[in-house]
């Protein structure tokens, strides 16, 4: 059975409650969905491809376990690890570790028919392959046959992380059969101008020159895993790093695994401040362990840097963001029902709008409806029975959030992508939505340029 100690899988969560089928079967469905990650020759040498892979890599063996291999001939698998150097591995030892040993092959000795290719780089198209390529600040996902690569300059490493989670979004969209142009569409987005499309020149933005010198990460789930692993993506120099600030007082869990980029098995019930800090040293940083709930009694230091972001997920908690004296706030939300999981929310504070109209709170009538509503979903979906445990034990489980990892990686550059802006004078954005279901249809509200005031208490480090 996929649960323990009341802990349900937040993937096959969207297939329980949508299908109305057992959460061994939804496992046995995404066992099944072979996807390959074809890396070309160029792989070698450019670290936002790798990025790219490895971002991929990492979020299809959550969504697809033991069903992802990465496609690279041994020149590619013997590169250094150009994302990071001090791991002291080569890029196919980085995938390794990912993907498992046994999900590494040659392109000759990968033999699957039936397997959905992902190519990154100067790697042969295959039929019916989805090509993932960036330029600057830019991300694009579309079938191979007709998508040229765009020219790839390495501007910004976000657009890796951002190219290699649309590219598993496409996968498993197309999937769980949730879109029917998934996987046969197009799909790209701006970091630098997520409002104008990418073929327009001010879409791709400047090469980043400046980093922040520190932040904090509030809340270490699906959200504070994605912020790190982007975070982690940019270009520090050598023995001059950030410091972060981790914030969370949980261990880790089951079900925290499959949603949380930066977690292994191995990881669970251990406090995720630790794990977290473990990852980020190994890959250069300095870390702090805040280990207490944040609440309306916290405050920041005025010797602390005033960069927050917020991985939370409730409104109640983003509130009291307000009164603990960050200079500036980087939110995001995600949707956590069949119907919205794929749905990513950013605020950023300051904001024009109250914290109230920002993050409305629950009454207690509609506290009272949603409770009644997990029991009946809970009494009425046979799948719930099967899991077992007391009625109110299935109504908990009922409750929980779908939530997919990708969804996550996806918000997370557009957290740090407003802090690079931040950092560069380049366009703010208050307030953005979209839905990865179909980008098209995304909102993205401008405010203007950042200045020098916008900066008080948030250092840089030049690249």
């Amino acid at each position: 059975m996929e649960m323990t100690n009341n802990r349900l899988s937040r993937i096959s969560k969207l297939f329980l409650d949508r299908d109305n089928i057992t959460v061994d079967l939804a496992l046995a469905q995404r066992k099944s969905f072979q996807i390959g990650l074809q890396c070309g020759g160029d792989v070698a040498r450019s670290r936002t491809l790798q990025l790219a892979i490895l971002t991929a890599a990492s979020l299809a063996a959550r969504c697809f376990p033991e069903a992802a291999t990465a496609i690279l001939e041994p020149a590619v698998a013997d590169a250094p690890n150009l994302v990071w150097p001090s791991l002291g591995e080569s890029f196919g030892q980085t995938l390794a570790v990912l993907l498992g040993s046994e999900r590494l092959a040659s392109h000759s000795s990968f033999t699957s028919r039936t397997a959905r290719i992902v190519t990154f780089g100067n790697g042969p198209a295959a039929p019916h392959a989805l090509r993932a390529t960036f330029d600057g600040w830019t991300a694009k996902v579309a079938p191979a046959a007709v998508t040229p690569a765009l020219p790839q300059r390495e501007f910004c490493s976000l657009s890796g992380v951002l190219v290699g989670a649309i590219s598993v979004a496409e996968l498993f969209l197309s999937f769980a059969e949730l879109n029917i142009a998934a996987g046969r569409r197009s799909v790209e987005l701006s970091l630098w101008r997520p409002d104008l499309t990418i073929t327009d020149p001010l879409a791709l933005g400047p090469p980043v020159e400046y980093l922040p010198k520190a932040l904090w990460a509030l809340g270490l789930g699906h959200l504070g895993n994605s912020y790190l692993w982007s975070v982690a993506s940019l270009p520090y120099p050598t023995g001059n790093t950030g410091t972060i600030y981790l914030n969370d007082f949980d261990k880790v869990e089951t079900d925290n695994w499959e949603t949380g980029i930066i977690f292994s098995r191995d990881d669970v019930d251990h406090l995720k401040t630790r794990v977290c800090s473990r990852w980020l040293e190994a890959r250069g940083f300095v870390t702090r362990c805040i280990e207490r709930p944040f609440d309306s009694n916290f405050r920041r230091r005025t010797d602390e840097s005033a960069l927050a972001f917020s991985g939370f997920d409730s409104n109640e908690v983003r509130r009291d963001l307000v009164t603990a004296q960050f200079g500036r706030v980087m939110d995001s939300g995600l949707g956590g029902t069949k119907d919205n999981f794929d749905t990513i929310g950013f605020h950023a504070w300051p904001n024009s709008r109250s914290p109230e109209e920002l993050w409305p709170v629950q009454t207690a009538d509609e506290r009272e409806n949603e409770r009644k509503l997990h029991e009946r979903i809970a009494r009425e979906n046979p799948s719930y029975s099967v899991i077992g445990g007391d009625p109110c034990g299935r109504a908990l489980l009922a409750g929980k959030s779908v939530a997919v990892p990708f969804v996550g990686a996806v918000a997370s550059t557009l957290v740090v992508a407003e802090t690079l802006r931040l950092l560069h004078g380049g366009p703010a954005y208050t307030d953005m939505k979209l839905s990865l279901s179909d980008l098209s249809q995304r909102f993205a509200r401008t405010n203007g340029s950042y200045s020098a005031s916008d900066l008080p208490g948030i250092d840089a480090i030049a690249v």
